[in-house]
């Protein structure tokens, strides 16, 4: 069984904190680990940031519409601008380094997630698609191995 959350965002930089705070709370109240919160908290807000910067320009009238979806094996997120051009952006945009100030949203973002989709909308927006698979009982495989006279657990 999924559940749905829809959540929509002005256009400003206090937007992304807000965002943790709804993400954190819907996680909690789906009984999430804390440790596949993280990540996909992350994810999230930094797609949205980007969408608030890069897509809608900071413009306070334009939204950022965000979709969680939350089942059993999977973390879901679609961030949707109503911006412009977003799609040419990431598939022309140069890899990050360290040094760089910014940049590393999308590098962020790919590295946590299981797999993430660009699509332009039919307005002329982008929609990122974020997926997180879950760690589950049944996936998670306890191993025990001697190591220096110590017994430890890899999950």
């Amino acid at each position: 069984m999924s559940n749905y959350y829809t959540f929509e965002y002005s256009s400003d930089l206090q937007s992304p904190q807000q965002i943790a705070i709804d993400v954190y709370r819907l996680l909690d109240k789906e009984n999430v680990s804390r440790e596949e919160q993280y990540p996909f908290v992350l994810a999230v807000s930094e797609a949205l940031t980007n969408a608030i910067i890069h897509g809608n320009k900071k413009n306070p009238q334009k939204k950022v519409k965000v979709t969680i979806t939350v089942n059993e094996k999977l973390l879901l997120a679609d961030i949707t601008d109503e911006g412009q051009g977003g799609l040419d952006r990431i598939r022309h945009r140069k890899p990050s380094t360290p040094k760089d100030e910014g940049g590393r949203g999308i590098d962020l973002i790919e590295h946590y997630a299981t797999s993430v989709g660009y699509v332009q909308t039919l307005s002329g927006g982008l929609k990122v698609e974020i997926r997180i698979e879950r760690k589950t009982n049944s996936v998670i495989e306890e191993r025990r191995t001697l190591h220096g006279g110590k017994n430890e657990i890899h999950g």
